[in-house]
């Protein structure tokens, strides 16, 4: 039997965090100057508590909503910080970037392969928090602006934390979606050429 590492419960409480994230970013294209500034102040805070424990209690706000386990709260906590990073979002979730395929897409061939590599190679507790947030700012920075899946991400992290064998699979997976769409960028780039 196979280990599925993606949530196939559209109900699930972890879909609803992440699309309460969606709807703070898609809040900041308001109309009404009180809810862009709201969601501004939402956004803060959740960046403030990505490297200050003092402002948790933001990120608290937003899972008690919903029923996330115990222990996938840190996830959550980590996923609505690196949203405030980067929080450009489309309602149509076929135009969310997986995160190393946007990296590819997020800067030099060189930089980004190098980023790819430190965050495959790092652990919960060797520093993947810092990492995750130089490649959010990195992806937020990049134009034309990328929308990221911020649910897939989730349950990434969530399977890092599992056992080794579901780890792995995550690994594996952020290196070949960075390939993956290295190689598509080549062949196109190829493909012009040749015309």
């Amino acid at each position: 039997m196979s280990v599925v590492l993606e949530n196939p419960n559209p109900e699930s409480p972890h879909r609803g965090f992440v699309d309460d994230l969606y709807r703070i970013g898609n809040s900041l294209e308001s109309k009404n100057p009180h809810v862009v500034a709201r969601s501004r102040r939402t956004l803060a805070r959740l960046r403030r508590g990505l490297t200050d424990d003092r402002y948790a209690g933001d990120g608290y706000e937003l899972l008690f909503r919903h029923q996330i386990p115990e222990r996938h709260e840190p996830p959550c906590l980590l996923v609505a910080g690196l949203f405030a990073l980067n929080s450009h979002t489309t309602t149509r979730a076929s135009e969310r970037w997986r995160l190393c395929a946007a990296l590819a897409d997020a800067g030099s061939a060189g930089a980004a392969d190098a980023r790819v590599r430190q965050l495959i190679g790092a652990t919960q507790t060797g520093g993947l928090d810092y990492r995750l947030r130089q490649a959010v700012q990195l992806i937020g920075g990049a134009r034309p602006r990328m929308a990221l899946d911020y649910e897939h991400l989730l349950w990434d992290l969530i399977h890092l934390n599992g056992d080794e064998a579901q780890a792995a699979k995550v690994r594996v997976r952020w290196a070949r979606d960075f390939k993956h769409r290295v190689y598509r960028q080549t062949s196109q780039k190829e493909a012009a050429a040749t015309e």
